[in-house]
């Protein structure tokens, strides 16, 4: 597990770049930016674990999906709908 959120943290780095580059470059929807993240994290790890260490392929696959949720905001998404649910609940 140390090792997957090990490549997650320094994917997560890449995945924000290239998702910039796409954004600027191809004037892409923001609604399919999540999906994005997510792909450039799992090509990424891929790619690194090619790279880098063959052997633990699955690994940076984890930590590369694990990297493009993290840069797509989903942790964002769930903090804005439980922050939505309380304002709800108070009127």
């Amino acid at each position: 597990m140390d090792s997957i959120l090990a490549s997650a943290t320094t994917i997560v780095a890449f995945v924000l770049a290239a998702t910039q580059l796409v954004k600027k470059y191809t004037g892409t929807d923001n609604k399919w930016l999540p999906l994005i993240n997510l792909g450039l994290g799992v090509a990424l790890g891929i790619g690194w674990s090619l790279s880098y260490d063959p052997e633990n392929l699955i690994n940076f696959i984890w930590g590369g999906a694990i990297a493009g949720l993290a840069a797509g905001g989903f942790y964002d998404l769930g903090a804005s709908n439980l922050k939505k649910g309380s304002e709800e609940d108070g009127d």
